[in-house]
C-alpha cells in the first residue's frame, strides 16, 4: 500500500473515530458529565493528530481509552455497546499496546462479570486476541477464561457463541507459536519425526534436549506443575504451554495453574479442545521437546484414565498412570471424544508415543469383546477401519511391537479382534443379551428384535423373483445386511461425528459387520501396499519383489501376525455373504492375501488361504480329503499362532471342542440347502469319485449355485494371475478345478481344451440356461490359465507340472479300481506342455515320463488320452519353431536352441524319445496311435530329422508277429515312405538299420505281400530290374549315382556294422553290402516258397549288378559268411524237403557235410555241395545240381573274364589273365573269387528252384 493511501485511510479512521467519540459524548452528557469531558478531551487529542500527520495515534491510545473504559464502568447496556465499538475500533487499527490491551481485558473481564453484552464483549475479545499479538500472559489467560465462563452462562446463544470463541482462540494461541517458530525454525517436522522414531524405546523424556529457547531441557523439573512456563520457550510458546497444560487439568478434574478464575469445565468440551489442538499443530508438538513432555505424560495419562471404565489396568500400565478410579460405567460422550483424540494420537504422533500408543491399542482392542455394548465396539471399529487405511501405521506398529521379543503382539491383537467379533456376530441370536447402555445387542449386531433374522422374516422385507435385494451376510439363521458403502481405503466415520449427542446412539443392524468387512479389506489392502510399494495398486504397475532383508523380516511378521484373524473373519464372511459385489471384494482380498504370502514362501498361510478359496468354490456338504486336510492343518498353525498371542480370538476362530464338530457336521445339510436359498443353482451334476471315498459308496447328486462359478472364477484368476507364488498350492487349485470341471460336465478335447459334453447321457450334468452360456467362458478361463504358465519361471513351472502329474496319479489309482477317472490333469498336462514349448529342455523328461505311464493303464480311455496327449506333443513340438523367444518372454529367454532343429541332435532325440519310448507298450490302440502319429510327422516335418531316423526305423521295426494285421500294415506304409522320400536325407549310418528293418517285414508272417514287397525294397538299392517291385528302380539310381557320396561319408564304426571275422580291413561301402547281402541270405530259407524265391533272385541279381564294386578282399566275406553257408542251409532244407516228401522216416545215406572251415579252397567246397546235390533223392534239387556242375566245367574251360561295373553281362571277352591267375594243382581252382561266387549264385538259384515247390 502507497504512503498516501495509508494517510488517507488514517484520515478516514480518526474521522470516524470522532464522530464515535461525539456519540458517546451526547449520550452521557446528562447522566455521566464526567464520561462526556473526558470524551471530548479525546475528541480534542484526535482532532489534533488529524491535523498533524508526523504524530502517531498509538501516541494518544490511552487517552482514548480512559472515556471509553469509564462509560464501560456504567453498565449501561446502550453506553457499554457504544464504547466497545468504539473500542473495536481501535483494535482494529492496531493502536492498541500491550499495556492498553491490558485495560482493555479488564474492562471486557468487569462487564463479563455483569453479564453485560456479552456477545459483544466476545466480539470484542476476538478481536484483540486475533489482532493483536502484544497481549500475552496473565492478559492473555484472563481473556481465554473470560470466554471460557461465558461458555458456561444459561443463555444458548452466549453458550454457542463462546464455544466458537474459545476454539478459535486456542487454535490463535498456538498460531502465535508457529508464527514465532518460523523465522528460527531449522528442522522440519519431518526431521524430527525421524529421530523420535530413531529415539529406542524407554528413553523417552530421562534425557536433556536443546528447547525451543535454546537451552537445555530438563524434563525433572517439567514433571512438577508450576504457573510459571519452562524457561527454554519463548513467549507465545510459553502461553501456549500453560493453556494446554490446563487444559489438560481441567479435563482431568484438577484446578488450573495458569487460567486463573475458571472454575468450571465440562470434560467433553476440553476433550474436543485437546483434539483439536493435536490435530492441526502436530508442528509444535514435535518442534519443542516441553510440549512432548506434556504430550507423553500428561495427555497419556489422561487418557488411559479415560479408558478405565469397565476395563481393567493391564500390567505392562506405568504407576504413574494407574491412579484413575473406574466409573460405573462407561458414557457415550466421553467414551467417543476419547477415541477421536486417541485417534489422532495415534495418527499424528505415533514417533512420539509409541509406548503410550502399545497401550491405547490394547486397551481400544477390548472395545470389541462381546461383553462391550455395541455402540462401543462401532466406536472402536471406526478407529481401528482408519488406522487400518494407513500402510505406514500397521508397519510401524508390527516393527515396534509385534517383531519385538518381549512386547505385545499389537497388529496380530487387532486383526484377531476383528476375526473373533465377525464370528461372534453370527451366533444365534437366542444366546445373545442386550447390550449394555440401551446400545444395541451384543451377537445380533444391532437392535429391535428384527436383529439377526432372515429376511422372510423381516416385516416388509422384498424378496422373490424380480427384487433386487440389500447386500447382506446369512449365515447359520443370521441375517445381517451390509448397510454402508465406503470406498477402499477410505475411512468414513459416523458415530465419532456424533458430538451433539448424550445418550448412546442405536447402531443399526449390520453396521458392525459392515465396519469389519471393510477393516479387513483394508488391512490386507495396507499390507499390500507396505509390501509391494505405494504405486502397487496403480494400473500397469510391476509385481516384481525386491526387498531388503530387513524389510523381508518386517513383511514375513505382517502376514505371520494377520493371516490367522484374517482368514477366520474372511471365510465367515465369504460364506455369508448374499451380494456379488461384496463377494468380489472377498475373493480379491483372499488372492491378494495369498499371493502376498506365496512372495514370501510363507507355505502354510498361502494354503490356508488357498484352501478357503477352494472350498467356496464346491458345495458346503462336498467331500474332498485333500482340502479338509489343508483346513486341519491351517488350523493347527492358527492355534499355535494364537497361543502365542495374548488374544484368544483366533483360538475362538480355529480350535473346536469334539460337540462342536459334531453340531457342525449336523448342520452341514442344513447349510446346503441354506446356500440354495440364498443363492440360484445353475448346475447339477455328479461328484466326482477319489481315492478316499470307499468302492461302491455313492455321493447324492452336487448342486452348483452361481455362487459357486464366482468362486471358481476367482481361483482361476488366482491361478492366472498369481501362479509363480503357488508352490505345492498347485495340487489344492487343481484338484478343486478337477471337481468343478466334473460337476459341470466339461470333457477335454483336442490340443487338451475342455468342452461341454454334446449329450445329457455323455455329462450325467444338468445345466441351467443361466449358465450354458458361460461353460465356454470357463473353458476358455481354463485355457488361459494354462497358457500363462509360458510366463511361469522354471521352479513354479515345475510346480505346476509335479502338481498335474500328482493329480493324473490319483486318477489312475481311482481308474485301478475301475471307477471312471478325471481326465482333466492328462489334458492339462498336454496344455501346458504345448505352451511351454520354447523352453522344452525344462518339461519335456517330467511331462512325456509320466504320459508314458498312463499310455500302459489298462483303464482304455485313460490311456487313450495317455497317448494322444505324448503324440500330439511330439507332433508340436517337431514343428515348434524353436526360435529365440520374444524379449517380453523372460521364462524362454534363457531357453535358446542353438543349432535349430534340423541340425540339433540332442533336441531331436529328446523330442522323438517319448514316441520310441511308447513301443514298449503292449496295447495295440496305443501302438495304433504311436504309428499314426509316426506316419503324421514324416509327411509333416520328415525332412528336418536328420538325426532322428534311428529312433524312427526302430519304431518301425518294433512291429512283429505278434502285432496285428492292421499295425503291420500301418507300420509298413512308414517305411514305404521313408524309402521312397527320405534316403537321401538319411545319415550314412541309418542304412544299414534301414535294410534291417526292411528285412525284418520280409520276414514276418503276417501278410506274404507286404513280406514281398519289402524284399523289394531291399533290391531297390542295387540298380537292376530283375523283380517287380514298384519302388526298385528309384532306389537304385540313388545309390549307384551317390557312391562316390557315400564312400566319402562312409567311416569304420564298429556300433553301425557288424562283425566280418576273417577280412579285417573291409572298407565301409563293402560292409553296408555285406549287411544287405547277409539279410537277403536269411530270407532266402524262409519257409514260404514264394518268400524264398523272391530273396533269392534279389541276393542273385545284386550280386550279377553290384559285385563288381566291392573290393578284392570283401569277396572272401561274401563267400564264406554268406554264400556258403547259405548253401548249406539250403542243402539240409532241401534234404529235408525230400526226406519229407519221399520217405518220411528215411535217412540220407551219406555222411554230412564237412564243417566248412575245414576245406582249404572255396572250389572244392562246392564241388562238395555239387555232390551232395547230385545224389539228393530229389529229382529236382539233383537236376539242378548236375547243371550247375555242367555250367562250372565249361566255364573252367574258356577264359574267366573280369568283373565289370557297369552291367550283370558275361560276354566271350578275350582277356588274357595269365599275369593275374595263380597256379593251382587241380584245373577246377583256377578260378577268381567273383567266378566262385557266380557259381555259387548258380548252384543256390538251382538248388532254391528245387525247393521252390516245398513247404518248409
Amino acid at each position: 500500500m502507497t504512503a498516501s493511501a495509508c494517510e488517507n485511510q488514517a484520515a478516514k479512521m480518526l474521522e470516524a473515530l470522532q464522530s464515535d467519540l461525539k456519540s458517546l459524548c451526547m449520550e452521557t452528557k446528562k447522566r455521566y458529565p464526567h464520561i462526556k469531558d473526558s470524551c471530548e478531551e479525546a475528541i480534542i487529542k484526535v482532532r489534533g493528530a488529524s491535523m498533524n500527520p508526523q504524530s502517531s495515534l498509538s501516541q494518544i491510545t490511552s487517552q482514548v481509552l480512559y472515556p471509553l473504559v469509564q462509560a464501560a464502568e456504567t453498565k449501561d447496556a446502550k453506553i457499554v455497546k457504544l464504547s466497545l465499538s468504539l473500542m473495536q475500533r481501535l483494535i482494529v487499527a492496531g493502536v492498541v499496546d500491550g499495556c492498553s490491551g491490558e485495560h482493555v481485558v479488564e474492562t471486557l473481564w468487569m462487564l463479563m462479570e455483569a453479564g453485560v453484552e456479552e456477545l459483544k464483549v466476545l466480539q470484542t475479545v476476538t478481536l484483540l486476541l486475533t489482532t493483536n499479538p502484544a497481549i500475552q500472559g496473565h492478559s492473555l489467560a484472563k481473556a481465554l477464561v473470560l470466554c471460557f465462563r461465558l461458555h458456561f452462562t444459561k443463555d444458548a446463544t452466549v453458550v454457542n457463541t463462546a464455544s466458537a470463541t474459545v476454539r478459535q482462540l486456542v487454535s490463535v494461541v498456538f498460531e502465535r507459536v508457529v508464527a514465532e517458530d518460523a523465522p528460527t525454525q531449522t528442522t522440519t517436522t519431518q526431521q524430527q519425526q525421524q529421530q523420535h522414531e530413531e529415539m529406542p524405546r524407554g528413553e523417552e523424556g530421562e534425557s536433556l534436549e536443546r528447547g525451543g529457547a535454546g537451552g537445555e531441557v530438563n524434563f525433572e523439573e517439567l514433571k512438577v506443575r508450576s504457573a510459571s512456563p519452562p524457561k527454554t520457550l519463548h513467549p507465545a510458546a510459553a502461553d501456549a504451554y500453560l493453556m494446554f497444560q490446563d487444559l489438560v487439568q481441567l479435563v482431568n478434574a484438577d484446578e488450573p495453574l495458569w487460567l486463573l478464575g475458571l472454575t468450571e469445565m465440562t470434560r467433553t468440551f476440553g476433550l474436543e479442545l485437546l483434539e483439536s489442538v493435536l490435530t492441526t499443530f502436530p508442528t509444535v508438538f514435535y518442534n519443542h521437546p516441553e510440549f512432548t513432555f506434556l504430550l507423553r505424560d500428561r495427555v497419556c495419562a489422561l487418557v488411559i484414565k479415560l479408558f478405565s471404565p469397565n476395563i481393567k489396568y493391564r500390567a505392562s500400565v506405568p504407576a504413574s498412570v494407574q491412579q484413575a478410579t473406574p466409573l460405573d460405567k462407561p458414557y457415550f460422550p466421553i467414551a467417543m471424544r476419547l477415541l477421536r483424540l486417541v485417534s489422532v494420537l495415534i495418527q499424528k504422533y505415533y514417533p512420539l508415543l509409541v509406548t503410550q500408543c502399545e497401550i491405547f491399542l490394547s486397551l481400544m482392542v477390548k472395545f470389541l469383546d462381546g461383553d462391550r455394548p455395541m455402540w462401543q465396539r462401532g466406536l472402536a471399529l471406526e478407529v481401528l477401519h482408519k488406522l487400518a487405511t494407513q500402510p505406514a501405521l500397521l508397519h510401524s506398529f508390527c516393527t515396534n511391537y509385534d517383531m519385538k521379543p518381549h512386547a505385545t503382539k499389537i497388529f496380530q491383537d487387532i486383526v484377531n479382534s476383528l476375526g473373533a467379533f465377525v464370528q461372534s456376530l453370527f451366533i444365534s441370536p437366542q444366546s445373545s443379551s442386550p447390550g449394555v447402555g440401551g446400545g444395541g445387542g451384543v451377537g445380533g449386531g444391532g437392535v429391535g428384535s428384527g436383529g439377526g433374522q432372515s429376511p422372510q422374516l423381516l416385516g416388509g422385507m422384498p424378496v422373490g423373483p424380480g427384487v433386487s435385494p440389500q447386500p447382506a451376510f446369512f449365515y447359520r439363521g443370521v441375517y445381517l445386511p451390509l448397510c454402508v458403502t465406503i470406498p477402499t481405503g477410505q475411512a468414513k466415520s459416523s458415530y465419532l461425528e456424533m458430538l451433539d449427542k448424550l445418550e448412546p446412539p442405536n447402531i443399526p443392524e449390520g453396521y458392525g459387520v459392515s465396519l469389519a468387512y471393510y477393516c479387513l479389506l483394508d488391512i490386507i489392502r495396507s499390507v499390500h501396499l507396505v509390501m509391494m510399494g505405494p504405486n502397487a495398486l496403480t494400473e500397469g504397475s510391476s509385481e516384481q519383489y525386491s526387498p531388503t532383508a530387513e524389510e523381508r523380516k518386517v513383511h514375513e511378521q505382517l502376514v505371520n501376525s494377520a493371516w490367522c484373524g484374517l482368514l477366520a473373519a474372511l471365510t465367515v464372511l465369504l460364506e455369508a455373504c448374499t451380494d456379488e459385489a461384496a463377494t468380489e471384494s472377498i475373493l480379491k482380498a483372499i488372492q491378494t492375501f495369498a499371493s502376498l504370502a506365496g512372495k514370501l514362501e510363507l507355505t502354510t498361510p498361502r494354503d490356508a488361504f488357498i484352501t478357503a478359496l477352494c472350498k467356496s468354490c464346491l458345495p458346503p456338504h462336498y467331500t474332498l480329503t485333500v482340502l479338509n486336510n489343508a483346513s486341519v492343518a491351517a488350523s493347527a498353525s492358527a492355534a499355535a499362532a494364537s497361543s502365542s498371542s495374548s488374544s484368544s480370538a483366533v483360538g475362538r476362530g480355529h480350535q473346536r471342542t469334539p460337540s462342536q464338530e459334531a453340531q457342525q457336521q449336523q448342520q452341514q445339510q442344513h447349510q446346503y440347502y441354506d446356500a440354495e436359498v440364498r443363492h440360484q443353482v445353475v448346475a447339477v451334476g455328479t461328484a466326482l469319485a477319489t481315492p478316499s471315498l470307499p468302492v461302491g459308496a455313492q455321493q447324492g447328486p452336487v448342486m452348483l449355485t452361481n455362487k459357486n462359478l464366482q468362486c471358481m472364477r476367482a481361483t482361476l484368476s488366482m491361478a492366472h494371475c498369481h501362479g509363480g507364488v503357488l508352490g505345492a498350492a498347485w495340487h489344492l487349485l487343481l484338484t478343486t478345478l478337477q471337481h468343478l470341471v466334473w460337476i459341470l460336465g466339461l470333457k477335454p478335447s483336442t490340443g487338451g481344451s475342455l468342452k461341454a459334453g454334446r449329450s445329457t447321457a455323455e455329462t450325467n450334468a444338468v445345466i441351467t440356461t443361466a449358465v450354458i452360456a458361460d461353460l465356454p467362458v470357463l473353458s476358455s478361463m481354463l485355457s488361459r490359465l494354462f497358457e500363462s504358465s509360458q510366463h511361469l519361471n522354471d521352479v513354479a513351472l515345475h510346480h505346476l507340472i509335479n502338481a498335474l502329474c500328482q493329480l493324473s496319479q490319483e486318477s489312475m489309482e481311482l481308474a485301478y479300481t475301475n471307477r471312471e477317472p478325471s481326465l482333466f490333469a492328462v489334458a492339462k498336462l498336454l496344455e501346458t506342455g504345448v505352451v511351454n514349448l520354447g523352453r522344452v529342455e525344462v518339461l519335456w523328461r517330467p511331462v512325456t515320463n509320466h504320459l508314458l505311464e498312463v499310455c500302459q493303464h489298462p483303464h482304455v480311455r485313460m490311456r487313450e488320452w495317455g497317448v494322444e496327449a505324448v503324440t500330439y506333443l511330439v507332433k508340436a513340438a517337431l514343428t515348434h519353431k524353436h526360435t529365440p523367444p520374444l524379449k517380453d518372454n523372460q521364462a524362454a529367454l534363457t531357453h535358446k536352441h542353438t543349432p535349430p532343429l534340423k541340425d540339433n541332435q540332442k533336441l531331436q532325440t529328446l523330442l522323438l524319445s517319448p514316441l520310441s519310448e511308447v513301443s514298449l507298450v503292449g496295447h495295440p490302440d496305443v501302438r495304433q496311435k504311436q504309428l499314426e502319429s509316426l506316419l503324421h510327422i514324416l509327411h509333416s516335418c520328415g525332412e528336418l530329422l536328420h538325426h532322428g531316423w534311428p529312433l524312427i526305423l526302430n519304431i518301425i521295426g518294433a512291429i512283429n508277429d505278434n502285432h496285428s494285421e492292421h499295425l503291420v500294415r500301418l507300420a509298413f506304409q512308414c517305411l514305404q515312405l521313408v524309402v521312397t522320400d527320405f534316403l537321401p536325407l538319411m545319415p550314412w549310418a541309418c542304412l544299414p538299420l534301414t535294410v534291417d528293418t526292411a528285412a525284418k517285414f520280409g520276414s514276418q508272417t503276417q501278410e506274404l505281400n507286404i513280406s514281398l514287397t519289402a524284399i523289394g525294397l531291399m533290391t531297390q538299392e542295387l540298380n537292376i530290374s530283375l523283380t517287380a517291385i514298384g519302388l526298385m528302380w528309384n532306389i537304385s539310381d540313388y545309390f549307384y549315382q551317390n557312391q562316390e557320396k557315400l564312400r566319402a561319408s562312409l567311416t569304420p564304426d564298429s556300433q553301425v556294422f557288424p562283425d566280418f571275422p576273417g577280412v579285417p580291413n573291409m572298407p565301409p561301402f563293402d560292409k553296408l553290402w555285406m549287411c544287405l547281402y547277409a539279410r537277403l541270405g536269411d530270407l532266402c530259407v524262409d519257409s514260404r516258397p514264394a518268400v524264398r524265391k523272391s530273396a533269392g533272385q534279389t541276393l542273385f541279381s545284386t550280386i550279377a549288378a553290384h559285385g563288381a564294386l566291392l573290393h578284392h578282399q570283401t569277396w572272401q566275406a561274401v563267400l564264406w559268411q554268406v554264400l556258403f553257408p547259405l548253401l548249406d542251409k539250403v542243402r539240409q532244407l532241401s534234404d529235408s524237403a525230400s526226406t519229407d516228401k519221399v520217405d518220411q522216416g528215411g535217412k540220407h545215406s551219406y555222411p554230412s557235410l564237412t564243417p566248412l572251415e575245414t576245406f582249404p579252397v572255396p572250389g572244392a567246397l562246392l564241388l562238395d555241395f555239387i555232390h551232395t546235390a547230385a545224389l539228393s533223392k530229389s529229382n529236382e534239387v539233383s537236376l539242378a545240381a548236375l547243371k550247375s556242375l555242367q555250367e562250372m566245367l565249361q566255364t573252367g574251360r574258356g577264359a574267366t573274364p573280369t568283373p565289370q561295373h557297369t552291367s550283370n553281362t558275361t560276354t566271350n571277352t578275350t582277356n588274357n589273365n595269365d599275369t593275374n591267375t595263380h597256379k593251382h594243382t587241380h584245373t577246377y581252382t583256377h578260378t577268381t573269387p567273383y567266378t566262385l561266387v557266380r557259381r555259387c549264385d548258380r548252384q543256390l538259384e538251382y538248388r532254391l528252384e528245387g525247393l521252390a515247390h516245398h513247404r518248409i
